[in-house]
């Protein structure tokens, strides 16, 4: 084994712990919040603390349903001891990544060795997609590590010979029910892979009915301390909004068109998941065919292999089901396949050289990609470039609109100094906007600014990309004092 792997392999909790945090927080105060869920979720934190409503989350003065409340909750959190920018909001993600990556690291030197344990840690954080993902201002690796918390106590709850198994219960159930404040009910997948493994592998499995829904019973309670308030302060457009339309509308239908419409659509589109899982989980997925193919004869003998593999493919399953494809929706899964390819890499004499080269190339990408190319491409984004043009004219009694071009990352630059709402629409719908007294600053395509504008405005115009349709886009900024 090569001198420098050897010695992070030693320590494998603290090298796994540097190595995250090294790769993940590198460069994430230099690239601004630029992805369209990224500025909602920092910008719905943000006015929770405006608002003291730990409650509900708002958005640009309105409510917002798209995801439960925890990730809001560790924003806010993060705001109070670092400010409000885009280093603060992504910390969580950053956080709850690095937790499981640890977690693995726990369970695969419990399960083998220091080294398994390692590579297993190493394999997840350095993966194609958790690096860019766990990073990211959202609640998807909230919800993943407590996936992985509940896939590891589920393992040893459901030990038939353990003697801690009630210890497990709580932690399993109360992970459940955080993974629902983190992301809904595909939290509850894990019970899933559980009752896969009692129907298939009976002796192998414990998991009695009348446990169980006691466990249930206590989930739901523990999310009804925040969801009965929330339904209450919402009139039940909490449920209708966000089970009905972010959960049951993306299961049956497609949203946003991310997915094919009708039963030729699903079927297309069936297979993807198993096919971008070469992509999201690179590099380390081109070793996942062979070892698969090492594993397949002993997979009676593995009950840990056949555990990690079955709740990774209910994952694939039930998304693949899901009308609405996107990318990330598989990630819950990578830390599963991440500790069983690992525990496959062990014999192999080859594996740590394999391991340390592509482990090599992906950090020397990311340190590259995010303190080298974002400080450059800062330089051309959209919104950065107008909230600069723009900033010396704005003050907290401002009102803004921008029409025509209104993705959330001007709400996220504006509220960061005015006290009213953005004003979002159609160019169509700038002219009523104009009715507001001064002082205003509207925005609109650089090619409709001429019919909004009077000889006393000030007008600013920039030029940039949006990294959220890909586009070049000519704004101009007609700032009005009086």
């Amino acid at each position: 084994m090569p001198a420098w792997i050897e010695r992070f392999a030693a320590k494998p909790q603290r090298s796994i712990l540097l190595l995250s945090l090294g790769l993940l927080l590198a460069g994430n105060w230099i690239l601004p919040l630029t992805d369209r869920d990224e500025t909602r979720f920092a910008e719905a934190s943000r006015e929770m603390l405006q608002r003291g409503d730990y409650v509900v989350p708002w958005f640009n003065g309105h409510w917002r349903f798209d995801k439960p409340v925890l990730i809001y909750w560790c924003q806010s959190a993060s705001y109070r001891v670092f400010g409000e920018n885009p280093f603060a909001a992504r910390l969580p993600s950053v956080l709850f990544t690095t937790a499981t990556a640890l977690l693995l690291v726990r369970w695969g030197r419990k399960m083998a060795d220091a080294k398994t344990a390692f590579l297993a840690g190493a394999m997840f954080v350095a993966g194609l997609h958790v690096a860019v993902i766990g990073r990211v201002a959202t609640a998807d690796m909230a919800v993943v590590f407590f996936f992985t918390l509940a896939v590891g106590s589920g393992w040893e709850l459901t030990r038939p010979q353990n003697p801690a198994r009630m210890r497990w219960w709580w932690i399993f159930y109360v992970a459940l029910a955080l993974g629902f404040l983190a992301k809904g009910p595909l939290a509850a997948l894990p019970l899933a892979g559980m009752v896969l493994g009692r129907i298939v592998r009976k002796q192998d499995f414990r998991l009695g009915l009348v446990e169980t829904l006691l466990g249930l019973c206590l989930a739901a309670g523990l999310t009804a301390l925040w969801g009965i308030p929330a339904i209450e302060q919402t009139d039940w457009e909490y449920v209708k909004v966000g089970l009905g339309e972010h959960v049951w509308h993306r299961s049956t239908g497609v949203n946003d068109g991310h997915g094919l419409g009708g039963l030729p659509g699903f079927v297309a589109t069936f297979p993807l998941y198993f096919l971008t899982f070469f992509v999201s989980f690179f590099p380390w997925s081109t070793r996942v065919p062979a070892a698969l193919g090492r594993w397949w004869p002993e997979r009676q003998r593995d009950v840990l292999g056949w555990y990690l593999l079955a709740q990774a493919l209910v994952v694939f399953v039930v998304f693949s089901c899901v009308r609405t494809k996107l990318p990330h929706y598989t990630l819950p899964a990578f830390p599963c396949l991440a500790l069983w390819l690992a525990l496959q890499l062990r014999a192999p004499t080859d594996s740590v050289s394999w391991f340390q080269k592509r482990l090599a190339i992906m950090g020397a990408v990311v340190l590259v990609l995010m303190l080298g190319f974002a400080a450059v491409a800062r330089n051309y984004l959209l919104t950065e470039n107008l909230w600069n043009a723009v900033r010396p004219q704005v003050r907290p009694e401002t009102r803004v609109g921008c029409y025509g071009f209104t993705e959330s990352s001007l709400v996220w630059k504006f509220r960061g100094v005015i006290t009213s709402p953005v004003g979002l629409g159609d160019v169509k719908d700038a002219r009523d906007f104009l009715t507001n007294p001064p002082p205003f600053v509207l925005v609109v395509p650089t090619r409709d600014a001429a019919a909004f504008t009077n000889a006393t405005d000030r007008l600013i115009q920039v030029h940039g990309l949006d990294m959220v349709k890909f586009k070049n886009w000519d704004l101009t900024a007609i700032v009005r004092d009086r």
